[in-house]
């Protein structure tokens, strides 16, 4: 959307005057209508390439954290991915937080990966980041901007970077906690102040981020965007670029190091962070990169003009792939059909469960016992399990600030009685590379000495374990999810030592 247009639909008199104390001289003394006047004479002040990158540098650069931590994915990874350049608010604060929360799980999954061929740089860079945090609540200016350096110096990624904060407890804030949405709401005003992102309103009422296209053109050019990751993930499918030699050996073009044995998946993902598409197209001198031939061939594809010169037909395919519209494929979730005999798996009701064609063998209930425990999870509370390397761990773990929260699930025709179990359980705490902040257990009955037995692990070890019915856990994730515009369930509820308790869970 034009600048000018922009201004017409700015949402509040409060707001307009936030965005023209960006650039607007006397704006207090204005009516709004002079104020929205005053705005569209001044739009080129806005988009200036140098008033743009000063206000990039002082949101990325500053002593605000909160403002360094999610300025940056607000307008890069949130606004400047969408087709249009804005989204709903509250999409926006849901992208956030949901960023937020998966570079906490990847932190701790990643806990488990032993080795790398990059383990050296990484373990360097967390000493790096941990000798600056040792005597602070906070990293200083002079101390972001060393190890900015560093970070870059090292070709370690953002994400990278942001998973070894995380695993120190430093990421998003102490102790893991992530923002709330009061918190990306200063963090807006402070970039409508700035003159980066407008907010509008739409004949419904929603209120929208939004960054003008002249404004958008401009960071762009200064923060390098080339090309939309949704778009180059796209690109790098092509079959001309995909083969892991060809992404590895781009990829060393510019000092970036990858492992011998990643997957394509971990080389899609720092190519986007790391790589230029044209570097990938055509290599850093012209007679590297793919052959012109090849380049027409994909084109042709392409149905795009196949004349002209290499680069030529390079910048066709960036234009191409970055004005992809984004698919979100309604993929129908087979674990949805599995929740309706959530209860039947939890008994073995094994007669129940074939009668539905559901399972074939009785070997098959406790796993779908434990699949659809994970649907639970990420579908009806918001919280998505964590993928764990090997086979003796608990069936499933959480990330919980800066802890993790484990459960197991123990399908039986009679009630669980903890004591059978206590000690595969304790062997999963005492083995966790991070602290365990409880250990649930999900089954469809617990013997009355269960609870006593809880009581007592909590005492001597103080690892709360709380045992929750399948019947119960069903229910909770139904009545959460039937909250509107609802944030995830906060998992402590979730821990009471002994028999869980719905009536202390306040929905």
């Amino acid at each position: 959307m034009k600048f000018s247009k922009c201004v017409t639909n700015i949402s509040t008199i409060t707001e307009l005057k936030r965005i023209a104390s960006a650039y607007v001289i006397d704006y207090r003394a204005l009516s709004e209508e002079e104020i929205k006047e005053a705005l569209v004479k001044t739009a080129p002040q806005y988009y200036f390439e140098e008033n743009v990158r000063n206000a990039l540098n002082h949101l990325t650069m500053g002593s605000n954290r909160d403002l360094r931590i999610i300025a940056p994915f607000f307008i890069k990874h949130v606004l400047m991915q969408r087709d249009d350049r804005m989204s709903p608010r509250r999409n926006t604060e849901e992208e956030i937080i949901k960023w937020e929360q998966e570079i906490v799980d990847r932190s701790n999954e990643d806990l488990l990966k032993k080795s790398s061929e990059r383990s050296k740089d990484l373990e360097f860079m967390q000493f790096v980041v941990k000798v600056a945090w040792e005597h602070n609540d906070d990293l200083s200016v002079d101390e972001k901007n060393l190890v900015e350096k560093i970070r870059e110096r090292l070709r370690i990624t953002e994400t990278e970077f942001r998973i070894i904060e995380a695993k120190l407890g430093k990421f998003p804030k102490s102790l893991n906690e992530l923002h709330t949405r009061q918190d990306i709401e200063d963090v807006r005003r402070e970039l409508q102040a700035r003159g980066l992102v407008f907010s509008i309103r739409d004949h419904d009422g929603i209120d929208y981020d939004l960054i003008p296209s002249e404004v958008a053109d401009t960071i762009a050019k200064v923060m390098k965007i080339e090309i939309r990751d949704y778009g180059f993930s796209q690109l790098l499918r092509y079959k001309a670029v995909r083969s892991k030699s060809y992404i590895q050996e781009s990829l060393d073009k510019v000092g970036v190091k990858t492992e011998k044995n990643c997957t394509m998946e971990d080389l899609f993902e720092v190519s986007v962070e790391q790589m230029s598409p044209r570097i990938l197209l055509g290599g850093t001198s012209p007679r590297d990169g793919l052959p012109t031939d090849v380049l027409r061939k994909w084109c042709s594809d392409l149905d795009l003009n196949v004349s002209g010169s290499k680069s030529d037909l390079i910048e066709r395919i960036i234009e191409f792939y970055d004005s992809l519209h984004e698919r979100s494929d309604q993929l129908v979730d087979e674990r949805e059909h599995l929740h309706k005999y959530f209860i039947e798996l939890a008994t073995r009701d094994s007669a129940t469960l074939r009668a539905q064609q559901l399972i074939e063998k009785d070997i098959e209930i406790e796993r779908k016992f434990e699949s659809v425990t994970d649907y639970v999870f990420e579908k009806k509370l918001g919280h998505k399990p964590l993928n764990l390397i090997g086979t003796n761990h608990a069936d499933g773990a959480l990330s919980y600030k800066d802890k993790v929260i484990y459960w197991d699930n123990k399908s039986k025709e009679t009630p669980v009685n903890l004591k059978d179990h206590i000690r595969q359980f304790d062997g999963y705490i005492q083995q966790a590379e991070k602290p365990v902040a409880g250990f649930v257990v999900i089954g469809p009955d617990f013997t009355p000495e269960s609870s006593l037995l809880a009581m007592q692990y909590q005492v001597e070890k103080g690892t709360i374990i709380s045992m929750i019915t399948a019947q119960e856990f069903k229910d909770l994730g139904e009545v959460w999810s039937m909250k509107k515009e609802t944030d995830a369930f906060p998992l402590g509820y979730l821990l009471q030592p002994g028999r869980f308790n719905p009536s202390l869970v306040a929905i």
